[in-house]
């Protein structure tokens, strides 16, 4: 078995399981962000699961972008729900967007007013945020970047047709944790969206044979960063993100 094959089994044993990772097993650990990303591509054929949404942001050092797909059984319509047995329950509050119309990865160079205009709404969302290693932050970014940076979940809050960047000026997030209301207004921490999801657009076709076939699908929801870094819950939390003029999202996690 190769080492791109070990590392994703690990990967998805480490999830099942729910015991984490010290680290990836007879060296198979990522050496490149094209490995990492390979590695992503080798965990979803595995678990032969459709895409319905993707995680995008910016570079970080040798990483051109960071990104990764999110699958159908990891998307969740709000009012959603997570077992307590989360080991890390972080939580991400943020602004998706939903996809009018297919981007094939067909050697076309996409801008971000091809991606712009291609919008149909806009989408209050909340990142779960687990790691399949036994520590936080993950201590390698590639590590971290395989694990499909972290994600666990997908909560698709309220959903408004989007009509012009207008919508997005002024932006503040509330992030509300049992009671505790944190402030979320760091912006979009990738700067422009529509690039980065432009950026998307171009970097699929650098990618396994599957996911050049697909593309970027009309519907699919991409996820543009964190407004809040990232906050903790503990078991049985309740968390409500909200935006003014977009509207909100809930999670709870239960035994």
């Amino acid at each position: 078995m190769d080492r791109i094959s070990i590392a994703a089994n690990a990967l998805i044993d480490a999830q099942n399981t729910n015991i984490p990772l010290k680290e990836f097993p007879s060296l198979s650990g990522p050496r490149t962000a094209e490995e990492a990303f390979s590695i992503q591509d080798a965990v979803l054929e595995k678990k032969d699961s459709e895409i319905a949404a993707w995680k995008v942001g910016p570079g970080l050092r040798e990483m051109s972008i960071t990104c990764a797909p999110i699958i159908t059984s990891q998307v969740f319509q709000s009012p959603a729900k997570l077992p307590n047995s989360c080991r890390l329950k972080g939580i991400e509050c943020e602004i998706a967007f939903r996809l009018a119309k297919d981007f094939p990865s067909d050697g076309t160079v996409f801008t971000r007013d091809d991606i712009k205009g291609a919008i149909k709404s806009v989408i209050v969302a909340i990142e779960a945020v687990e790691t399949r290693f036994d520590s936080w932050p993950v201590n390698n970014p590639l590590w971290a970047l395989a694990d499909n940076q972290s994600n666990e979940a997908l909560i698709v809050g309220d959903e408004i047709n989007f009509y012009g960047e207008n919508q997005l000026n002024g932006l503040q997030g509330d992030l509300i944790i049992d009671e505790k209301e944190l402030i979320a207004d760091a912006g979009f921490p990738g700067g422009d969206p529509f690039a980065l999801i432009s950026d998307l657009a171009n970097h699929i076709s650098t990618r396994s044979s599957g996911l050049r076939t697909r593309g970027l699908k009309a519907g699919d929801i991409i996820t543009t960063g964190s407004w809040n870094g990232v906050d903790f819950a503990i078991s049985n939390s309740k968390i409500k993100v909200h935006f003014e003029t977009l509207g909100s999202a809930n999670l709870e996690y239960v035994s």
